[in-house]
């Protein structure tokens, strides 16, 4: 089982239909899991050995067509794959979080042997408690909202200065059901992840009811920190 970020199931389809239709053995099944791609390969053979080459020469061909998409390869979640990345490399990350609500550090946390690399996580849900916590300047949220690009990026930052870690990742938007405008509907977000090099940040526009929007925004988040790690 392939398991894929940041594209959408007509896209994925898109670029890898003229792949894994030519085969009959093995079969090619893609589903929407909340907020991922999975793609579902079985093939038959003989042997166990047999049916694993099939499986892993069709594999790779999807693996290079979708690229780094791919996160996961056995059906390892994105949390883990995310914890696996900051071991290896001995690096540490800080989360602030307004929309998600703590969701992200919760993920992160469910891994065992997170304390390795997880270590602070804020949720600072008002404007008062970006500036208090995370020295989010006033004039950034009073000028741009606090759902925003510089707001999302001052987060990062900041949650990065104040647990002193390599990375700092932090997502704002807007879950829903209600405060949202026409400049600024619901499902809007921003993710940001600041490191000793540069600050990051990415605006979505996620669909879906309110429990979606904090889910998908959280693993938007992680996975930033996943291409980044890469």
């Amino acid at each position: 089982m392939l398991r894929v970020a940041g594209i959408g199931e007509s896209a994925v389809d898109e670029k890898i239909a003229p792949i894994y239709t030519k085969y009959d053995n093995p079969q090619t099944t893609i589903l929407f899991n909340q907020s991922e791609i999975e793609i579902h390969l079985t093939a038959r053979g003989r042997t166990e050995t047999e049916a694993e080459a099939l499986l892993d020469h069709l594999s790779e061909q999807l693996e290079e067509r979708l690229g780094d998409a791919v996160f996961s390869f056995a059906g390892e979640k994105m949390e883990q794959v995310v914890g696996l990345k900051l071991t290896v490399g001995g690096y540490t990350v800080s989360v602030a979080e307004s929309c998600t609500g703590g969701l992200i550090a919760q993920r992160l946390t469910e891994v065992p042997g997170s304390s390795k690399y997880f270590i602070e996580g804020a949720v600072t849900y008002s404007n008062d408690s970006k500036t208090r916590t995370l020295g989010v300047e006033p004039v950034l949220l009073l000028e741009h909202g606090a759902v925003s690009a510089p707001v999302a990026e001052a987060m990062a930052e900041g949650i990065r200065k104040r647990a002193r870690t390599d990375f700092g990742l932090s997502v704002t938007g807007i879950a829903g059901p209600g405060g949202g405008s026409e400049e600024k509907p619901v499902g809007l977000v921003y993710i940001a992840l600041a490191d000793d090099v540069q600050t990051k940040s990415r605006k979505l526009q996620i669909p879906g009811d309110r429990q979606l929007i904090r889910w998908r925004a959280s693993q938007a988040a992680l996975d930033l920190l996943r291409r980044r790690l890469i």
